[in-house]
């Protein structure tokens, strides 16, 4: 077996090793609900759900927060924590790795903030109207000292920046900005360059 199948091999097997260590820790039934809608066993998903209305822009609408939440969720399962990066040939001959997975911080966040909610204001966050929310996840991000530009999902050290990389990163974001099927990240041919996107359908651009 090559040196590369060899490492995939092991990725697989840790992969799933650490899926049946959870299937084993978790009750049976929360695995089986995880299992069919594709959520992650990591985050507590109703409570990412109202942290997530107070976060995505109130314009994609309800719909388009729980499409915005499946892709974070999906993206999340399938992160590979500490992945060998690509080799930059010309300027390093060093190694580089990934980072951790930021799931662990991004939920101890979250628990936190639900807490700071019902000291607060006697309920837990996603009993809170969104107003609310939204102050106590800003007075958040001040004391995490957040960046104001977007880095790479994985890298944001607060759960607010990295939704809000993960959602400004998608191409259906850029389609829903300009209400049109600019399919970002593709290619396009130098024949179509003078073609205008086709335009969203109105209940598209409204979910």
């Amino acid at each position: 077996m090559k040196e590369g199948e060899d490492r995939n091999s092991r990725r697989t097997f840790l992969k799933r090793s650490g899926a049946a260590m959870a299937a084993v820790a978790a009750p049976a039934g929360a695995v089986a609900e995880a299992a069919q809608e594709g959520q992650s066993l990591s985050l507590d998903l109703p409570l990412l759900h109202a942290f997530a209305e107070a976060v995505l822009p109130e314009e994609i609408g309800a719909q388009g927060v729980r499409d915005a939440l499946r892709d974070f969720v999906t993206w999340l399962d399938g992160f590979e924590p500490v992945a060998e990066l690509p080799h930059p040939y010309l300027s390093s001959v060093e190694v580089q790795y990934g980072p951790p997975h930021p799931a662990p911080r991004w939920a101890s966040q979250l628990q936190a903030l639900d807490l700071l909610a019902t000291k607060e204001h006697g309920a837990p966050l996603a009993e809170l109207p969104v107003a609310a929310r939204r102050g106590l996840i800003a007075a958040d991000l001040e004391r995490h000292d957040a960046d104001a530009d977007f880095p790479r999902p994985a890298y944001a050290g607060h759960v607010a920046v990295g939704l809000l990389a993960r959602f400004y990163s998608r191409p259906r974001t850029a389609d829903l900005a300009y209400g049109a099927r600019i399919n970002a990240r593709a290619c396009r041919d130098l024949a179509s360059g003078a073609t205008m996107p086709e335009r969203l359908a109105t209940t598209e651009a409204q979910n």
